[in-house]
């Protein structure tokens, strides 16, 4: 049985606040998730230096232990993954009042804020990366399910950083299947197969990761919000004037019926004979 890449989470334990403890000076709250807010927040001697802080707030009894469980599961991920286009942990601790994670602060924002704004070229690349990160990730039995344009970073580079382990799994090994009460997701990026099956149902959610990440292309390709509604498959089908490499990576992440939907590292064995990219596929 292979071993897992997952080790226990590392947490400090602060009878402070965070950003005191720290040296830290909040600057203001850029979302506010399930959890608690997400604060961006700089160094006091070195304003320049900007972090994000992720909050999970403690005062709350009725949520206090799913916020705990999220913590856990996000900073064991995060400290365990290695990966250049997975988002790391810097630290993470337990304050009063909640509890924190201290990531890297990406100045060019998420993938969200560049719909409409980024050429065919870079979009290859942005998702070339984050299938990268997701091979990895499969190939130790962990899934993200919660691939999104939102939770992919883009660093000053122009790099693709996948994070935000919230909903993310280890799967036994050896076991290829869940049941779908078991799996989360975003509306806008689920699949056929998770959107119409019942509690006990089995679902592959590696082929979860695959499609969500298709919409992530089909979103910066046709520069519209994702839409439970929209059949991505249809609508790349129907248009003419894709570039034919951009339309093979579409239908094959697309692909309604999971069986016929590639494998990560399929879909990266195949468009690694026609892609530029084909430098971050054999290293990454």
């Amino acid at each position: 049985m292979a071993e897992s890449v997952l080790k226990s989470p590392a947490v400090l334990k602060f009878d402070t606040d965070f950003f005191t403890k720290s040296s830290l000076k909040p600057e203001g709250v850029i979302d506010t998730g399930v959890c608690g807010d997400i604060v961006v927040a700089s160094l006091l001697d070195k304003p320049e230096w900007k972090f994000i802080v992720k909050k999970f707030s403690l005062l709350d009894e009725e949520r206090v232990p799913r916020n705990k469980t999220m913590f856990n599961r996000e900073v064991k991920f995060m400290q365990s993954v290695r990966h250049p286009f997975l988002v790391k942990c810097i630290y993470a601790a337990e304050c009063p009042g909640y509890l924190a994670i201290c990531m890297k602060y990406y100045y060019s924002r998420t993938l969200n804020f560049h719909v409409g704004n980024i050429d065919l070229s870079l979009s290859e690349q942005c998702v070339v990366q984050v299938a990268c990160a997701l091979r990895y990730l499969h190939k130790n039995n962990l899934v993200h399910l919660d691939v999104k344009l939102d939770n992919v970073f883009v660093d000053g580079q122009h790099n693709a950083i996948l994070g935000d382990f919230g909903l993310a799994l280890e799967m036994p090994a050896g076991q290829q299947t869940l049941k779908a009460r078991n799996i989360g997701g975003t509306f806008g990026y689920l699949s056929p197969e998770i959107m119409k099956a019942a509690a006990e149902t089995e679902i592959d959610p590696y082929k979860l990761d695959c499609y969500s990440l298709g919409v992530v292309l089909w979103s910066l390709v046709f520069q519209r919000a994702p839409k439970q509604a929209v059949n991505y498959y249809f609508e790349t089908r129907k248009t003419r004037d894709l570039q034919e490499n951009i339309r093979d990576m579409l239908l094959r992440l697309l692909e309604r019926d999971p069986a016929r939907r590639v494998t990560i590292a399929d879909f990266l064995h195949r468009v690694r004979r026609d892609s530029i990219y084909r430098n971050i596929i054999d290293t990454n």
